[in-house]
């Protein structure tokens, strides 16, 4: 049973349901859809890797070599000049790391460039300052300078790539020299290509950025809709997630800096590093929402909040021109959230085993990519292209597998619903089935007592006839007559006792079964506290067995309300004095009590009516037993009675909030019924 989250319901026209719809043939489900959620991760990954492979690019025409400057004073006048050993040999893809330090590549041509004319170029797209330097004897240094990278303007580029660029002329054995210094990239690919070719791989890139790029708008457009539809928070996360990959492929291929901001750069460079920053957020707010419903301990999930702080902690640091140390942050936040995440999930419990084991194998997948991209920045791996732009594959990844945990997520939520209804079906189903039993017993029972009250009333009118006859008796057989006339007198109140107790009892137990939200408290009513004390004063002083002495101690200064109507509450202690008498040693007294007292629970005030008698012949009562239905005590069935004084008594006392229990000490029995005081009125004087 899912208990956090309500099964969604589309809201709205033919257009919402025929959405819903199409989720729900496109959710996986069953076996069959088990195998196409794994298919589709298969060729998302396969995908992916191949895009990589074809974009990797030609080896190209020259030897790479590096020296670091760390200060970054050096000229390239003053790098010209190094010897050739002071220029290390670097892989085709350079593990650097985040440093302030200026790097000089010296491209070497390892043969004459076809044509004359070759091509720099730099990856990636994200470098913050890139300056490539060419042969130029007609200039006076002898190099012109073609200055790139986020801080200058798209517009002033010789060539429209995505890469930094730069055309130039090189003979074999010829040198041209390139300058990064950036914050916000830890690989580094120089190489010089034929004109051909780098337009090519442009090509390539472009075509698959756009592929990329329409995959994850189609999901993030996907979430977006379903997060109107269902008004979900979980759809809705999704589609922030979506849309900060898509803004996070834009900035880092450069896209943003060619057509959102051609003329800003420094808008443009700050928007690539929040996106990055975003999109860790969002990831991090959708994963903790997943974690959270799936059952991860509270004491991780507190741990997690940590990694959602980054983001404020960046956008100050930001805000402090410190761009270095919110980047340092991230990697710092980054492999933190990667253990929670680790932990949380060995630790989620759920009954659906394929959802549980899409978020396994998102993590795993994370996490063997990210050991990967760390064993690069270490030097032990080779790097790649994967590398240049580290979080585009490894996010598209968990884009698709995110979307599908959602859409297993409603598959489940859906099922649920149609149980929900099934269930909550079958039970209106028995609703209406004892309604009409319950309807059948009271329309029984109405013309049963009809039936008894009709004669009942003919022997009461009778027994009235004949005592008006008795003067006309004799003196010797009057006294025998009046005795058997009272008798019948006694028989047909009890008579009317028992019929009223099963009208009230029948009554009580309609209420119960058809409240539908009413205050009960409003529909029984209230009384004053002292109208219903002078009554029972009233209705007992002249038994010679009932003490209501006590009843006249409390102070009726204040008005106080009872719940409960007048006459209802008075039948109610009716039905306790009658069984105390009925019940009670001969000849002994029953003690009516009252006190204002606070309720255990809340503190609010409440009324006791105690009514307290001996244990006569039958014994003491079985508490456990008392106010059951249709119960008597086995020693009581000489007595007249039906077994539902004391449960309408309960169940009356119960809908007003109150209660009533029954307590032995020795040869004590005290009954005691509490209601609750709704208000208090003072006296007008």
């Amino acid at each position: 049973m899912l208990t956090t989250d309500a099964a969604p319901k589309p809201r709205g026209g033919w257009w919402r349901q025929a959405w819903a719809s199409l989720l729900e043939r496109a959710s996986f489900s069953g076996a069959h859809g088990h195998l196409v959620s794994v298919v589709v991760a298969l060729c998302t990954a396969w995908a992916s890797i191949g895009l990589a492979s074809l974009i990797e690019g030609d080896a190209g025409l020259a030897v790479v070599g590096l020296a670091i400057d760390p200060q970054g004073i050096m000229d390239i006048q003053t790098v010209s000049a190094l010897p050739p050993t002071a220029f290390e040999p670097v892989a085709p893809v350079m593990a650097l790391g985040h440093s302030s330090a200026a790097r000089w590549f010296e491209v070497r041509a390892s043969a004459a460039t076809p044509g004359g004319v070759a091509v720099v170029v730099v990856q990636p797209s994200y470098l913050d300052d890139v300056r490539i330097y060419v042969p130029d004897r007609s200039t006076a240094s002898g190099w012109q300078v073609h200055q790139q990278g986020d801080r200058i303007a798209f517009d002033q580029r010789m060539r429209k790539d995505l890469a930094f660029s730069a055309d130039m002329r090189l003979d074999q054995g010829q040198r041209a020299f390139v300058r990064v210094v950036t914050r916000n990239a830890l690989n580094i690919r120089v190489r010089l290509l034929s004109p051909q070719v780098a337009d090519r791989e442009n090509a390539f890139t472009l075509a698959g950025v756009g592929l990329y790029c329409g995959a994850v708008l189609v999901l993030a457009l996907a979430s977006a809709l379903s997060s109107v539809l269902y008004r979900d928070r979980f759809w809705a996360a999704n589609a922030l997630f979506q849309f900060a990959t898509l803004a996070t492929v834009v900035f880092y291929f450069g896209l943003g800096n060619q057509f959102l901001f051609p003329d800003q750069p420094r808008a443009a460079d700050l928007a690539s590093v929040l996106s990055g920053f975003v999109l860790f957020f969002c990831g991090a707010l959708l994963y903790r929402l997943l974690y959270r419903q799936y059952g991860a301990p509270a004491w991780l999930l507190r741990l997690w909040w940590l990694t959602l702080a980054a983001l404020p902690v960046q956008l100050i640091l930001i805000a402090l021109d410190r761009v270095d140390l919110a980047l340092q942050l991230n990697n710092v936040v980054m492999p933190a959230s990667l253990v929670l995440g680790v932990c949380m999930v060995l630790a989620l419990k759920y009954h659906d085993v394929f959802l549980l084991n899409l978020l396994r194998i998102n993590m795993v997948i994370t996490l063997v990519f990210l050991g990967l991209l760390y064993a690069t920045h270490l030097g032990w791996l080779d790097s790649g292209f994967m590398q240049l732009y580290p979080g585009v594959f490894i996010n598209l990844l968990t884009a698709v597998i995110l979307h599908l945990v959602l859409l297993r997520r409603g598959v489940l939520l859906r099922r649920q619903l149609q149980l929900d209804q099934r269930e909550l079906a079958l039970i209106q189903q028995q609703v209406h089935i004892e309604r009409q039993r319950r309807e059948e017993d009271e329309r029984f029972l109405s013309m049963l007592l009809h039936e008894i009250r009709s004669p009942l009333s003919v022997v009461a009118l009778s027994r009235a006839a004949l005592e008006r006859k008795l003067p006309q008796v004799g003196h010797a057989s009057r006294d025998a007559a009046l005795r058997d006339l009272h008798r019948i007198e006694a028989s047909v109140q009890q008579m009317r006792e028992v019929l009223q107790q099963v009208q009230a009892t029948s009554e009580l137990e309609h209420r119960m079964s058809d409240d539908e939200g009413f205050s009960v408290q409003a529909a029984l009513g209230t009384c004053e506290m002292s109208a219903l004390l002078d009554r029972l004063v009233a209705e007992h002083i002249r038994h010679v067995r009932v003490d209501t002495l006590r009843l006249s101690t409390l102070a009726h200064g204040d008005r106080w309300l009872v719940a409960g109507g007048l006459e209802r509450v008075l039948m109610m202690v009716r039905n306790l004095v009658n069984n105390a008498l009925k019940y009670s040693a001969s000849g002994s007294m029953v003690v009516l009590d009252v006190a204002v007292r606070p309720m255990a629970s809340t503190g609010r005030p409440q009324c006791a009516l105690s009514v307290v008698n001996q244990v006569g012949a039958v014994g003491a009562p079985d508490l456990q037993r008392l106010f059951e239905k249709y119960y008597r005590a086995p020693s009581a069935h000489q007595y007249s009675g039906s077994g539902l004084g004391l449960y309408w008594v309960r169940g009356i006392a119960q809908m007003l909030g109150g209660d009533v229990s029954c307590s032995v000490q020795g040869k004590e029995v005290t009954f005691t019924l509490v209601l609750p005081l709704v208000a208090v009125k003072p006296v007008q004087r």
